[in-house]
């Protein structure tokens, strides 16, 4: 069979488009997005960068960690285990006042796979009961603290809450409405 239009050259020239196209999708999934491959999901680096963006210095810091949290699960009767991969990034500007930009991203891993992905503006982020996720965003002297509450069990949002954080008791009254 024979191709008239076709010739070593033009397949070369999409190919290399071709190759191009998905290492710039697999750099921006990893680099910025934070969304990693399988085999990358058990392992966390943390890093620093000092640059100069216009005439400000920058230091951009991403950090990652993994907590293993109990699931509570059937309505509070049954436990299993789930890896939190939290990734932290912070860009923080030289002598601005008020919050850095930032975000915590948290994959929710459950044996080989990812079983919620969650991605929220702030600063800190931790497991504070056995159902509920806390992202902390920081204040200034003119915004109040943001706290904002995911539900282990599927990565939703359950509520936010401006300037004042849950006390124990609604801490546990809300993770008590997230198990059932």
């Amino acid at each position: 069979m024979h191709f008239p239009n076709f010739n070593a050259k033009r397949v070369f020239v999409i190919t290399l488009i071709v190759a191009g196209a998905l290492l710039a999708e697999f750099l921006v999934l990893e680099g910025a997005v934070g969304i990693s491959l399988p085999s990358d999901r058990y392992s966390a680096l943390s890093r620093l960068e000092i640059k100069t963006k216009g005439t400000e210095l920058h230091f951009i810091a991403q950090n990652h960690r993994f907590t293993v949290v109990d699931l509570l699960t059937d309505h509070g009767s049954h436990r299993e285990a789930l890896v939190l991969r939290e990734s932290f990034f912070i860009d923080r500007e030289d002598g601005r006042e008020g919050p850095p930009q930032a975000t915590v991203t948290v994959e929710a891993i459950h044996g080989e796979r990812v079983k919620w992905t969650l991605k929220e503006t702030g600063d800190r982020g931790d497991a504070v009961t056995g159902n509920l996720y806390r992202v902390t965003r920081a204040g200034n002297g003119e915004t109040p603290n943001t706290y904002t509450y995911f539900s282990l069990a599927d990565g939703r949002k359950v509520r936010t809450m401006r300037s004042v954080d849950l006390s124990r008791d609604e801490l546990e009254a809300l993770d008590m409405q997230i198990a059932q």
